[in-house]
């Protein structure tokens, strides 16, 4: 939360260039970038955090939301006796804290797996995120929040499974409080367990497959939770009482009911929460920091300078002259050297992957120890080809290897030049829009020739 807030707002942030380089130093990609910019965290928090306040309303709205489900729970199970008749009816007591969760609970994974993606919608959820950032944020401060919804990604789905805990966690507590009332009424009141019906047999099969099913996950362990054919058939209510007695029905039915509440309602939650937990860590762990204003920001704390993670350059870097821009090795090889801190080996001019070439510069980009640099010209940028080429390129070289987008242009003389302004921001929403963690932008400097 601090991160997405601090990072959304216009003011800038001096970071210590040498710790920066300290921090980083060995690492490349999503891996490079998580800790540089946990680095940059650290040094633009202030006094205020929008990540405590977050913490606050949310651990306010948990409290509530406990205490809530708790009594809701508490509240179901004590409306349900009968007052006159001072005992539960049986099929609507199963029906109400056993059948209507499970339902819930099935047509929720329904819903969801039909939804395809997390980030699709999240209906109220995605509105209690919203108050809560709000509150957070502060007024005027949310658009960081909408990026990040319209971005998807891990980010939205961590602060959605952290939402999801909180709904597990409610229903875990409804079905607390169904069990703390049925408990209560057991032990303040005199209270029976009945059922009664004009088909009378028909109604006592019924009940029994139902019992029977419900405890199939206890009933090996404890048969005695477990009703009976004959205790079902005692716990019939006629000419005005239980069979049974009003006490012998809540000895034998009370068990069964907080069994079948536990394994049925309660257990399920718990199975889901500890889930949300391990989806949270795991997009937590996930972020690659690959959004646009992710790279624009890293861009600003690392300068796309190579300098500020190796002392030396690398050597072996493969170079594919895109389109032919006639630009010659020995006019670029210092800069290369200076800016990307690469040394170039191999340089072949490819015409967007063109049939000629392509047998071997497949071969040395699996052989390029220091990546592949794609040398293009600023105005010659055509985005289905050049991913195409990109995607190639990657699914030849790997996840982990760097490929550097060289952009020059050609000035008078065949020499090289800088890009213009507008050249640039285009060239760098095209590779922000790729989402390469190991792929960086780089324009030529006249200055650094």
């Amino acid at each position: 939360m601090d991160f997405e807030v601090l990072s959304a707002r216009d003011e800038a942030v001096a970071v210590d260039e040498a710790a920066m380089r300290e921090a980083v130093r060995g690492l490349e990609g999503a891996n490079a970038r998580r800790v540089g910019m946990r680095v940059w965290l650290e040094r633009a928090r202030g006094k205020e955090s929008p990540g405590e306040v977050w913490t606050g309303g949310r651990l306010l709205v948990g409290a509530g939301t406990f205490v809530v489900m708790f009594l809701t729970g508490i509240a179901v199970m004590t409306g349900m006796l009968d007052r006159e008749r001072m005992a539960f009816h049986v099929p609507m007591v199963l029906g109400v804290s056993v059948g209507l969760p499970l339902l819930i609970l099935v047509v929720g994974g329904f819903a969801w797996f039909a939804r395809g993606k997390f980030s699709g919608g999240l209906g109220f959820v995605q509105r209690l995120l919203g108050w809560l950032v709000g509150k957070s944020g502060g007024k005027g401060k949310m658009g960081w929040w909408r990026e990040l919804r319209l971005e998807g990604g891990k980010g939205w789905e961590a602060m959605g499974w952290n939402l999801v805990r909180l709904t597990q966690m409610g229903a875990i507590m409804f079905s607390v409080g169904l069990m703390a009332g049925l408990l209560g009424c057991i032990w303040f009141l005199e209270v029976g367990f009945y059922w009664e019906s004009t088909t009378p047999d028909w109604m006592a099969a019924r009940i029994y497959q139902v019992c029977s099913f419900l405890s199939a996950p206890w009933g090996w362990a404890f048969p005695g939770w477990v009703p009976t054919g004959q205790v079902i058939g005692d716990t019939r209510w006629v000419d005005g009482e239980i069979l049974a007695g009003r006490m012998q029905s809540a000895v034998t039915w009370y068990p069964f009911l907080f069994a079948a509440i536990s394994f049925w309602g309660l257990v399920p939650r718990l199975l889901l929460w500890v889930l949300a937990l391990v989806k949270e860590r795991l997009a937590l762990g996930a972020l690659d920091f690959q959004s646009r204003r992710h790279r624009e920001l890293w861009r600003e704390v690392m300068g796309t300078r190579r300098m500020d993670v190796s002392e030396v350059p690398l050597d072996g870097a493969l170079v594919l002259d895109v389109g032919g821009t006639g630009l010659k090795q020995d006019e670029l090889r210092g800069f290369l050297l200076r800016r990307l801190r690469v040394n170039p080996g191999e340089w072949y001019e490819v015409g967007v992957w063109d049939e000629n070439g392509e047998a071997a510069a497949t071969e040395s980009i699996r052989k390029a120890p220091a990546g592949v640099v794609l040398l293009a010209e600023g105005w010659a940028l055509s985005p289905p080809r050049m991913k195409a080429l990109h995607a190639q390129v990657r699914n030849i070289a790997g996840a982990d290897t760097a490929i550097y987008f060289f952009v020059v242009n050609v000035g008078s003389g065949g020499r090289p030049k800088a890009v213009k302004q507008e050249e640039r921001e285009i060239w760098r929403d095209f590779v922000d829009g790729l989402a390469d963690a190991s792929a960086e932008i780089f324009f030529y400097e006249e200055e650094e020739t």
